[in-house]
């Protein structure tokens, strides 16, 4: 009888240990839930045969992956709306987009940049602009600051139509030395996106977002984005050039700041339509984001900042 109380301390050590090593009841399962809805991609391009850029490898990006170009701008064409059937992509601001209207018609928003305002005005006039985009005076080492560009912003604003303004990154990783003939004129301390503090302030009903995320300045964007609801970012190049752990950081310090509703999907395809694959893999492969929060990125906040009617949502 004197062991007894050994025997009952060591059913209670037993009994604890079989309870502290049993998984838990309530333990939530974790689930990477794969979004299959309607996506707006905010940032392709078209070209015409001849383009330079047909046919072009893109060198290793910072994930090792490389990718050849589209021989023919037919093949460009047909190899992308392809994707727009198998992704749902139900809406796309294209540059160039003119060259693939009919073909997608309900699909494309054409995009142009760098013409005269003149130009740009009658084009909207005649039904073929629906914005300015993308604006990219970063490779001429050009501020959004500059007065040259200010009736840009201005013209925007006054048509009601958005902005897509490049800053970084420009190119592949290393352009610069990989490019220097095309991309000579860019430089790192050009690029934040502080730059368009001035024309926010001159211009508060444009409608304007930020490609490729203002990468890698995360606070300055935070700044701008808490400073001004009227800015948004698109995701493009980011989201299939940098390793997913620092993609996935950056958007998750963004969301996590509370600016969730403003981070649009885009790929920023040229010539190379797998891009598109890796781009919208990268967000559903985001187990730290839910279904809403990828609905939001897909397709929800790029629909609001469009100013899609309720029929064209429930379309």
């Amino acid at each position: 009888m004197k062991d007894l109380p050994k025997l009952l301390i060591l059913a209670l050590c037993l009994s604890i240990g079989c309870k502290q090593n049993a998984p838990s009841e309530n333990t939530e399962k974790v689930t990477n839930e794969i979004y299959t809805g309607p996506i707006i991609d905010m940032h392709l391009h078209a070209y015409p045969e001849g383009d330079g850029f047909l046919g072009m490898t893109h060198p290793p990006t910072l994930r090792k992956q490389t990718f050849q170009g589209a021989a023919t701008a037919e093949e460009l064409k047909k190899e992308v709306l392809a994707r727009f059937e198998k992704y749902n992509i139900v809406k796309a601001v294209v540059t160039s987009g003119e060259l693939w209207m009919d073909d997608a018609p309900d699909k494309i928003l054409i995009a142009k940049a760098n013409q005269p305002i003149d130009t740009l005005r009658q084009w909207h006039e005649q039904g073929s602009l629906q914005a300015i985009a993308e604006m990219a005076p970063f490779y001429g080492g050009i501020r959004a600051d500059n007065p040259s560009q200010l009736p840009y912003f201005k013209l925007a604003e006054e048509l009601g139509i958005p902005v897509g303004f490049h800053i970084f990154p420009g190119g592949p990783n290393a352009g610069f030395h990989l490019m220097p003939q095309m991309l000579g004129g860019m430089r790192v301390y050009n690029a934040d996106p502080v730059q368009l503090e001035e024309v926010l302030v001159n211009y508060p009903e444009l409608k304007i977002y930020v490609m490729h995320g203002g990468w890698p300045y995360l606070e300055d964007m935070k700044a701008l984005m808490y400073a001004h609801p009227n800015i948004y970012i698109d995701i493009a190049v980011v989201n299939w050039i940098l390793p997913e752990e620092e993609l996935y950081a950056f958007i998750k310090s963004l969301i996590t700041a509370g600016f969730g509703d403003r981070i649009m999907h885009g790929t920023d395809q040229m010539v190379w339509p797998e891009t598109m694959d890796v781009a919208i893999a990268s967000i559903n492969n985001a187990d730290f984001l839910n279904l809403e929060q990828k609905e939001d990125i897909f397709y929800d906040n790029a629909a609001a900042f469009l100013g899609l009617s309720e029929e064209e949502i429930a379309k």
